[in-house]
């Protein structure tokens, strides 16, 4: 009876596995299908908040408080900066000062329209309201905390190693970050989060 059992437990835990799994991959590569246009995409949705002029709150408010929380995490890491409403500063070691501007178009929203695609399909399952709330959650707090990751390290980058490489890394590296986060989180939505909804067939 006790092998039975285990043999069962081994079984169901292995499905689970698998779906969670399946289900990634399948995030995954609509992740992947939609890189090719992402750019375009960018651009597009930049064009329209410029049009409706949403940028100008999100380089007055949003902009000086994530320049706010980096600065201080820099601080912590003992790099010597300076923050400004929209820069961070330093001096270099050769001489003179280094500036980094931080626009509207630089804090993350992308991440975060990207994380929402994912939501279309990520969430269309047969699961609990409160598991999806909770999903939900922990994917807005983990793109957040993500996003700033990304800000505090392109400036550790930049500080270290200089403007040159900076760029490249502040261009080609988000992307990666990105998909990095969304494959880890949807792994772990999938696999501790997410509870399937019980139906009157699955009473029987």
């Amino acid at each position: 009876m006790k092998d039975l059992q285990t043999s069962q437990l081994r079984f169901k835990l292995f499905s689970q596995s698998k779906r969670t799994l399946t289900r990634v991959l399948i995030l995954a590569v609509l992740v992947l299908a939609v890189l090719p246009f992402w750019t375009s995409l960018q651009d597009l949705l930049t064009r329209y908040i410029m049009k409706i002029e949403l940028y100008k709150s999100i380089q007055n408010v949003i902009v000086p408080y994530e320049l706010g929380i980096v600065g201080t995490l820099l601080t912590v890491l003992g790099l010597p900066v300076r923050i400004g409403n929209a820069y961070i500063e330093w001096t270099k070691t050769s001489g003179g000062s280094e500036v980094v501007y931080l626009a509207w178009n630089c804090i993350g929203w992308q991440s975060l329209v990207l994380f929402v695609i994912t939501l279309l399909t990520g969430l269309s399952g047969r699961h609990t309201l409160t598991s999806k709330l909770e999903t939900l959650a922990v994917g807005v707090l983990g793109t957040y905390l993500v996003n700033i990751f990304r800000l505090v390290l392109v400036i550790v980058v930049y500080f270290s190693v200089g403007r040159s490489f900076g760029i490249i890394f502040h261009d080609y590296f988000s992307n990666l970050l990105t998909l990095g986060w969304l494959f880890i989180f949807w792994w772990f939505s999938y696999r501790y989060v997410l509870e399937q909804r019980e139906t009157v067939e699955d009473r029987r």
